[in-house]
């Protein structure tokens, strides 16, 4: 719960907009949650007749110590209001021995933009386990609201940057298994010091 909160601080949405926690899915590859509202308003969404063609850049980052590389697999994608669209972020496990596990979360800009940014399916906000130099390649489903079209304050916005940061949250696991050698180490040294005691006598 503590880190799902920290997530939700770093990202720009508002909570509403958010994902639900115990809506993921998906084993044997990147784990994604399916924001069911969005889903269903699927079935009357239409592209809207006329409407201005948006384009929807994309920008990743992932934390300075996480040995990941993390990229949009397209630079951008150009919708207008109503229109679905699907892209993807492959992400790599550059450790040669440990799996390594991350989660992301997004940031719309402008932020008056992420108000219509509807995710249907996406993979933020969900630890993804990336075993030594595995690779995946994680989707995230979207549309822009067609109330886009009738707010004032966007009527020149023809640019949206979706930024996601992956950040790895297994680091504990690290430090645990760092301090569990020392312990190891400080034995060792009692053991050596014993010996050493016994032979004087």
């Amino acid at each position: 719960q503590a880190l799902w909160d920290k997530l939700v601080t770093l990202s720009n949405l508002p909570s509403e907009m958010l994902p639900a926690r115990g809506t993921s899915h998906g084993r044997g590859g990147p784990k994604t949650w399916t924001d069911e509202e969005a889903a269903a308003k699927l079935a009357s969404l239409k592209p809207l007749k006329n409407g201005k063609l948006i384009t929807v850049r994309f920008d990743s980052t992932i934390g300075d110590v996480m040995p990941w590389s993390f990229v949009p697999t397209q630079l951008d994608v150009k919708v207008v209001p109503g229109e679905t669209a699907l892209s993807f972020f492959t992400a790599t496990n550059h450790h040669p021995t440990k799996a390594i596990t991350g989660v992301a979360t997004y940031n719309v800009h402008p932020p008056k933009a992420g108000l219509y940014f509807n995710k249907i399916q996406c993979f933020c906000f969900e630890e993804q386990r990336l075993l030594p130099g595995e690779t995946v390649d994680m989707p995230v489903f979207f549309f822009i609201d067609p109330d886009y079209a009738d707010d004032p304050q966007l009527a020149t916005v023809n640019n949206i940057t979706l930024s996601y940061t992956f950040f790895q949250t297994d680091m504990d696991d690290e430090e645990d298994d760092d301090d569990d050698d020392d312990d190891d180490d400080d034995d060792d040294e009692d053991d050596d010091d014993d010996e050493e005691e016994e032979d004087d006598e």
